[in-house]
């Protein structure tokens, strides 16, 4: 009888992350990409030209003379146009336009920051599902790989609730971090955090079945998967901040009494995943390969820089000496059936987690706590949102799960199938929300803020942190409504928010054609409430609020991206 019933919840687990990824592939082209996805393509695409064929550059493939970041309207070479079959010979992130620079060779040299595994694994969606197959657009097939692996967390969402709480719960938790705002919209253009906090989700759901079931292959494959984070941004190293409190509560009986509560094989397992996540590390980032102590530490000092680094909060965010950015974010951004149902879930942790069958609640409560906890200390290097802290995502759908079981057990209504139902329904307000905001999800904000328009009057922190989603909107009105060989610029730079592939040919696009009191009649874009103004000089932002906007990509009435036209009959007396 188990045996069928773990059959049927893989089955329904399958059906419900397949359902996500149709979803999710057929909006792929609503959105845009974010300001640093770039270079983590162009870093991705070197290292798999050398994994793949051992060259340190693009020899032997099509010529594109693209200058990515500022020749923008320049002819492109005989034969090469984009919108045709021959487009997908190169993706425009092969980039070798200026010699030894941004190539294999040069990344030997200067790659530190965050490690390129998850740019290489988008690289080589790039490479099937545009180079060689021509099934998808250049941009859209490197976003394939971020929805793939966000449907499988979902996924694994769903199997892990359901086989401690039953399907109910499953399709709860299933459906509390599809319909989660913020994730449904970062998965489709956000490089890093969606794809980390997707294997860190593998990582403690993973583990947890490894010392449950006493199994060691689960533990090798938390190796695994932990390395793909690692791979991916530093945060995976946090977890062990949520495990490790965890087993003592979980051991604690062995433990109280001085004895080793795990087999040699669990043990030499558990201490190889660590080995095993830092291999995979290692394999994949050939800077560390030259100077691997020097390389590393400069990795690591790099973390601890941009996690350290303070910005300036209100006194409404640091309260009493504690940066409450996250909390406040979290509140305001969760949907109101996921917020209340988790809150009912970490109730049941807290009341229930300490007791020896459902020890399971409190592993998940401290996945979701640890992660805000450590951007709470007042000079926390947080901003642009929670964005940065995905993990507690997965945690907290799977607390709406466990609080909407708590919440049938305590109600015992009958028929029990009437209350489930009326908790699903519950979910059906914020898919409308999501229709109606799309593709703009990652602004959205619940009405205990007063949605989008309160956060906006009462100027909450990063409001407008959309980017892609905005920029992809003012790219569709720039080709339709720019005239034959118009210019286009951005007002604060954020150049790589719009790839020279998505704009019509024959307007030219780049920074020079700012005019400013020249008024020549370039249009300027640029987002309205992600720190715009901050970026450029007072001068320059005085003379662009003279202007009038001719579109304005809004929300819920709010803008959150404007278009200019630098001419007279557009400036305001």
């Amino acid at each position: 009888m188990s045996f069928f019933l773990k059959k049927k919840k893989i089955i329904i687990g399958a059906v419900l992350a397949a359902l996500s990824f149709s979803i999710f592939f057929s909006t792929l082209s609503d959105y845009g990409i974010n300001w640093d996805e770039s270079i983590h393509y162009i870093r991705g695409q070197a290292y798999l030209r050398f994994f793949l064929t051992g060259k340190d550059n693009y020899n032997g493939l099509l010529r594109l003379e693209i200058s990515y970041a500022r020749v923008f309207g320049r002819t492109l070479p005989s034969g090469i146009t984009f919108g045709n079959e021959k487009s997908h010979e190169r993706s425009i992130y092969q980039y070798d336009s200026v010699p030894n620079h941004l190539t294999y060779r040069w990344f030997l040299k200067n790659d530190s920051g965050h490690p390129p595994l998850n740019g290489i694994l988008a690289s080589l969606s790039n490479y099937i599902f545009y180079q060689k197959l021509g099934w998808l657009g250049d941009i859209q097939a490197y976003h394939l790989f971020i929805i793939t692996v966000t449907s499988l967390a979902v996924f694994a969402v769903f199997l892990f609730t359901s086989s401690s709480y039953g399907i109910f719960a499953g399709l709860v938790a299933s459906l509390s971090i599809f319909l989660y705002p913020l994730l449904f919209s970062e998965s489709h253009f956000n490089i890093k955090d969606p794809v980390e906090m997707s294997f860190y989700t593998f990582s403690i759901i993973f583990f947890y079945f490894g010392i449950t079931r006493k199994s060691w292959k689960w533990l090798i494959l938390t190796g695994i998967v932990s390395g793909f984070a690692l791979g991916t941004k530093l945060n995976i190293i946090f977890v062990i901040f949520t495990v490790i409190p965890w087993l003592v509560i979980y051991k604690w009986k062995d433990l109280s009494r001085f004895k080793w509560p795990f087999s040699k094989k669990i043990t030499i397992s558990m201490l190889s995943v660590p080995i095993i996540a830092f291999a995979i590390l290692f394999g994949t980032w050939p800077f560390l390969w030259i100077d691997p102590l020097n390389h590393f530490l400069s990795f690591i000092s790099y973390y601890k820089f941009i996690g350290t680094t303070s910005y300036q909060f209100g006194s409404h965010v640091i309260l009493f000496g504690i940066n409450t950015y996250a909390v406040q974010w979290i509140f305001y951004i969760t949907p109101l059936i996921v917020l209340f149902l988790s809150l009912f879930g970490i109730a049941y942790a807290l009341k229930k987690g300490f007791k020896e069958k459902e020890k399971t609640s409190l592993l998940i409560f401290l996945w979701f706590l640890v992660p805000i906890l450590r951007v709470m200390m007042p000079n926390a290097g947080i901003y642009g949102g929670v964005r940065q802290i995905m993990e507690y995502i997965p945690a907290m759908a799977i607390l709406s799960g466990i609080g909407a079981y708590y919440i049938v057990k305590l109600l015992k209504i009958k028929p029990l199938l009437l209350l489930q139902i009326i908790i699903i329904l519950s979910f059906i307000p914020i898919t409308l929300k999501i229709i109606s905001i799309h593709p703009n999800e990652n602004v959205y904000f619940n009405p205990l803020i007063g949605g989008l328009k309160g956060a906006s009057e009462r100027n909450f922190p990063d409001w407008g942190t959309t980017l892609g989603s905005a920029y992809k909107g003012g790219i569709d009105w720039i080709n339709q409504h720019v005239e034959k060989n118009g210019r286009v610029a951005l007002v604060s730079g954020l150049v790589s928010n719009v790839p020279r592939i998505s704009i019509r040919r024959d307007i030219y696009f780049g920074e020079s054609h700012y005019s400013g009191e020249k008024k020549s009649g370039e249009y300027l874009m640029e987002v309205t409430g992600y720190k715009w103004d901050q970026n450029i000089p007072l001068e320059k932002k005085k003379y662009i609020e003279r202007l009038v906007p001719v579109y304005e990509e809004k929300v819920d009435g709010v803008a959150i991206l404007k278009i200019w036209k630098n001419d007279i009959a557009h400036t305001r007396n």
